[in-house]
């Protein structure tokens, strides 16, 4: 096993597909599509798909769930394209981080609900407080 710096990960082990196994983290954003990383035309030289899968059932189902504005056709084909994948295994899941901030309890207003990343924490620190009195000098 051979570990790699960050600054030099994607252009000596990504792009050249230069591993046998990769241990990697994946980051998905506020829409949690899926095509990226599973669908066939991306496990070329500069796609996401670096488990090199290829199931020409998979890619239609990514492609009709992302053209769709139908929300339970949407959800209907990622379930099934979940399916196909746990049955055909291209990549081990070994886990899905969660973020966990304490908060102190004289900070008010702070409302923490959806964290795509980190930095999602503060998207409404604009509008935390912390609650004083007026003194008398």
């Amino acid at each position: 096993m051979e570990a790699v710096e960050p600054e030099k990960f994607a252009s000596t082990v990504i792009e050249p597909r230069g591993y046998d196994l990769l241990l990697t983290g994946i980051l998905f954003g506020i829409d949690s599509d899926p095509y990226p990383f599973w669908h066939s035309s991306q496990s070329q030289q500069g796609g996401l798909n670096l488990a090199g899968y290829n199931n020409r059932k998979v890619d239609l189902l990514l492609e009709e769930a992302r053209t769709t504005t139908d929300d339970a056709v949407r959800i209907e084909k990622y379930k099934t394209f979940q399916e196909q994948l746990a049955q055909d295994l291209p990549a081990i899941f070994l886990y899905q981080s969660t973020y966990t901030y304490a908060v102190a309890n004289k900070l008010k207003n702070v409302r923490i609900e959806r964290l795509t990343t980190p930095a999602d924490r503060f998207a409404n620190i604009s509008q935390w407080y912390i609650k004083t009195r007026k003194t008398l000098r």
